[in-house]
C-alpha cells in the first residue's frame, strides 16, 4: 500500500466504526477457512479483544462483526499491516457491521452503465457479488466460485506424477427477519492427471466421487438453516465444524473426516457459552451377500455402512481476558435409530448412557486457554476415553487418554506481524476404539473425527507466519510424528495388537498392560512452505511446497516425496 494511503487507514477505520455501534443481525456462519479467524486470534493474544471463545468454529457473522467492531474501537494497539487487515475485514463484513450495501459491487443489477463496465469491476478493490440485496425483511448474497489448481509430485510414493483440476460452484447466503440465517454452497471439479495424487490431499480425498473408478470429477456441498439472537442459536444442516483448542490438530473435531450433518444449539451469556451437537455419521464400510427367491443359485453382494451418531456438550467459562476453561463430554453410538436421550441438550451424557445399558462409547474432556504473558497464549487439553478410576495413572490398557499442549506467540521477539505456534500431542494406546459395539469407534467412515495421528502416537507441530501486508501471507510449518503400529503378517493379518488401530479394540487375548509406542515403530514428518497473495480483492494466488517423509525404524524402509502446488482462486 503506498505511503499516502497508509495515512488514510485510521480515517477509514473511524468512518466504518461510526456505523458499527449497532451490529446488524446476520445469522449465517463464517466458514472455518476464512482468514478473519487468524486475525481475531492475534487480537485476542495481544489483549485487544476479550472473551473470544473460538474453541468451536465456525462463529456467526454477527459474532465476528462484533469482535471486529471491538478491534476498531481499540485500534491504537495495531501495527500498520493489522490496520490494513482490519480495513479489509470491515469492508468484507460491511453489511454485518453497518447494515448498508453501499460500496458493494454486484454483477447482476449493477449500478454501472453497461455490462462490460460491470464485468470490469470484478478486478476492482470493492467487495464483489454476482447478486446482492438487503432490506428490512431479507438479505440475499450470491457469489460465484472458481479455482484452478496444478500440482506435481516426485518421490517414492508415486514417482513423478501431475494433476490439475478446474473447480466451479456457487454460494448463497443471507438472513430473514434478522434471525433466520441460511447458507448453501456447492462445488464440482473436473480433474486431469493422477487420481492417486489428488487422493493424497487430506481434503480432496474426502469426496466419495474420487473413489469411483470411472469418474474424473469430485464435488462438495454444504447447507444449513440457523436461527439466532444475542443469547441463543439453533442450527440444522451440514458444514465443516472444528472443535478444540489445538492449532494444528483439534482434539474433538478436526478437518480429518468429511463434513457431516448435525443439529446444534448454542447459548451465550457474558463469559459463559454452552454448545450442544448431535451429528449423523457413517459407520464402518462392509459387504453382505444375499440371494433372491427367484434365483437361489446366485449370490449378490451389497455394500453397507451402518448409521452412527456423535453427540457432545461443551461449557466454556471465560474469566476475564486471562483464563478460559472448557468442560465437555462426547459420545459415539450406533446400531439403532437416533436416541431421544442423547437429543436432549440438557442431559448428562454419561448418566444417560449408563441408564440405557452402557452400550456406547463415552468421553470426557477438559481444556484451557491462558493469557498471563504479554502476546502469548498457552493452551492445554486432555480427553479421557472412558474413565476407569482404579486404573488412573497406571500402565493398565484401560487408562486411555489423549493430551495436548500448545503456545501461540504474536509478534515474535518484537518482530511485528509474525506468529509462532508450537504444539505437542500424545495419544495413548487403544484410545478411540470400542469393544462393545462395531460402530463405537470415534470415526466417520474410515477416518478419525479428531486427532488424525491416531492412538499409540505423538507429534510435534511448529508453525510461523509473516503477514507484512493486507494482501500477503507467508507461512512455514513443520510436524514430526512417532507411531507404534500393530504387527501384521505378510497376509495383512493381525499378529500383535498394541492399540494403534481405532477399529481394533483391546481383546481378551491381549496383554492387560500397555506400552506407549510399542509395536512396529514409524517416524514421519512434513515440511510445508505456503504463500497467499491477493492479487486484487477476492482473487488469490496460492503457492505451496511440501516435503514429506516416513521411515520404518525396525527395517529402515521408507519414502520421501516433494510436492509443488499452484492455485488460482476467485469469488465474484
Amino acid at each position: 500500500m503506498p505511503f499516502p494511503l497508509r495515512l488514510c487507514v485510521p480515517a477509514v477505520i473511524l468512518f466504518l466504526f461510526l456505523f458499527s455501534s449497532l451490529v446488524f443481525s446476520q445469522e449465517e456462519n463464517v466458514p472455518v477457512g476464512n482468514p478473519v479467524y487468524l486475525f481475531l486470534k492475534r487480537m485476542e493474544v495481544k489483549g485487544i479483544i476479550e472473551r473470544y471463545q473460538d474453541a468451536v468454529l465456525p462463529l456467526s457473522r454477527r459474532e465476528v462483526a462484533r469482535h471486529l467492531s471491538s478491534v476498531a474501537e481499540r485500534n491504537d494497539g495495531l501495527t500498520g499491516a493489522e490496520r490494513e487487515w482490519l480495513v479489509d475485514f470491515l469492508s468484507e463484513f460491511r453489511y454485518d457491521v453497518s447494515g448498508t450495501t453501499a460500496g458493494l459491487h454486484r454483477l447482476i443489477d449493477s449500478e454501472e452503465p453497461t455490462f462490460g463496465a460491470a464485468a470490469g469491476m470484478l478486478f476492482s478493490g470493492r467487495e464483489k457479488y454476482l447478486y446482492a440485496h438487503a432490506d428490512s425483511t431479507v438479505s440475499f448474497f450470491v457469489n460465484g466460485l472458481l479455482d484452478f489448481d496444478a500440482r506435481r509430485i516426485r518421490g517414492d510414493a508415486l514417482g513423478p506424477r501431475h494433476a490439475e483440476f478446474l473447480q466451479a460452484g456457487g454460494r448463497i447466503r443471507g438472513t430473514i427477519l434478522g434471525h433466520l440465517g441460511y447458507y448453501a454452497q456447492w462445488t464440482n471439479a473436473q480433474f486431469w492427471g493422477s487420481k492417486e495424487l489428488l487422493g493424497r490431499d487430506p481434503l480432496i480425498s474426502q469426496s466419495f466421487a474420487l473413489q469411483v473408478t470411472n469418474i474424473q470429477n469430485f464435488d462438495f456441498a454444504e447447507s444449513y438453516l440457523r436461527y439466532g439472537n444475542e443469547v441463543v442459536s439453533a442450527q440444522v444442516g451440514r458444514e465443516r465444524v472444528l472443535w478444540g483448542t489445538g492449532y494444528d490438530q483439534k482434539m474433538t473435531l478436526s478437518e480429518n473426516p468429511r463434513a457431516f450433518d448435525f443439529l446444534r444449539f448454542d447459548a451465550r451469556y457474558k463469559g459463559l457459552k454452552y454448545t450442544f451437537m448431535h451429528a449423523w455419521l457413517v459407520g464402518t464400510p462392509g459387504r453382505v451377500q444375499f440371494s433372491v427367491p427367484s434365483d437361489t443359485t446366485s449370490l449378490y453382494a451389497e455394500e453397507i455402512a451402518a448409521d452412527k451418531y456423535f453427540v457432545a456438550h461443551r461449557l466454556d467459562i471465560a474469566f476475564g481476558g486471562v483464563l478460559t476453561l472448557g468442560l465437555q463430554e462426547m459420545l459415539i453410538y450406533g446400531n439403532r435409530a437416533p436416541d431421544l436421550a442423547y437429543l436432549n441438550p440438557l442431559t448428562i451424557i454419561e448418566s444417560s448412557q449408563r441408564s440405557r445399558g452402557e452400550r456406547d462409547n463415552a468421553y470426557w474432556a477438559l481444556d484451557l486457554k491462558l493469557h498471563c504473558i504479554p502476546r502469548v497464549e498457552l493452551t492445554a487439553g486432555i480427553t479421557y476415553d472412558d474413565i476407569n478410576v482404579p486404573d488412573l495413572f497406571t500402565s493398565v490398557w484401560s487408562d486411555r487418554y489423549a493430551w495436548q499442549a500448545g503456545l501461540f506467540y504474536a509478534d515474535v521477539f518484537g518482530i511485528e506481524n509474525t506468529n509462532l505456534m508450537v504444539e505437542y500431542t500424545r495419544i495413548e494406546p487403544f484410545v478411540y476404539s470400542h469393544a462393545r459395539s462395531r460402530e463405537g469407534s470415534y470415526t466417520n467412515l474410515d477416518r478419525l473425527l479428531g486427532l488424525r495421528i491416531g492412538p499409540n502416537a505423538d507429534s510435534w507441530f511448529f508453525r510461523t507466519d509473516f503477514l507484512p501486508e493486507r494482501n500477503l501471507m507467508l507461512s512455514a510449518r513443520v510436524s514430526f510424528v512417532r507411531k507404534g503400529e500393530n504387527v501384521l503378517d505378510a497376509a495383512g493379518l493381525l499378529v500383535r495388537n498394541v492399540g494403534s488401530n481405532p477399529f481394533v479394540p483391546h481383546r481378551d487375548v491381549d496383554p492387560r498392560t500397555k506400552k506407549f509406542l510399542d509395536g512396529e515403530l514409524f517416524h514421519s514428518g512434513l515440511l510445508e512452505f505456503l504463500a497467499t497473495w491477493e492479487i486484487v480483492n477476492q482473487i488469490w494466488l496460492d503457492a505451496r511446497y511440501q516435503y514429506d517423509w516416513a521411515e520404518n525404524r525396525q527395517t529402515g524402509a521408507g519414502n520421501r516425496n516433494h510436492l509443488i502446488d499452484i492455485r488460482l482462486r476467485t469469488e465474484f
